[in-house]
């Protein structure tokens, strides 16, 4: 059997983290950690390429918040007389787009602004390249 070669970037996101506290939250997310790490399950390189100080500042902050935990919520309520994207619950809202509800905002940040000039390269340079290399030597070999 051929080595084990990844094909996608891969970004560990917990869903429906609001079903957690913050304690269970964290938890959560060091076992997902750990489970990668003892499975030997590579994740997209959150440093890749030199930048300047503010993407680098924005790289760090994405790699300390792996995997992401988020919350999904597609209407707009008003609070307080502002229009926010989130969910009413009964213990209270939650805001997609409050960093301290979910790390959504910080994921879209992270997937647009900073890192998708690195996931194209790496997708097509790295992991397309592994996959047809491996597929020419099956192909060769039979």
């Amino acid at each position: 059997m051929p080595p084990f070669i990844p094909k996608v970037n891969l970004i560990p996101v917990v869903a429906k983290a609001d079903a957690l506290t913050m304690e269970e939250r964290d938890a959560f997310k060091q076992r997902i950690t750990e489970d990668l790490a003892q499975h030997a399950i590579k994740i997209f390189p959150w440093t890749l390429q030199e930048d300047d100080a503010e993407d680098e500042r924005a790289k760090a902050e994405a790699k300390a918040r792996l995997p992401f935990a988020v919350v999904g919520a597609c209407e707009e309520i008003n609070v307080d007389g502002k229009y926010l994207r989130g969910r009413s619950t009964p213990w209270g809202f939650i805001n997609v787009d409050d960093p301290e509800h979910c790390e959504f905002a910080l994921l879209r940040d992270a997937l647009i602004r900073v890192y998708l000039c690195d996931l194209t390269e790496t997708t097509a340079q790295v992991h397309y390249e592994n996959y047809r290399r491996q597929h020419l030597s099956e192909s060769s070999a039979a």
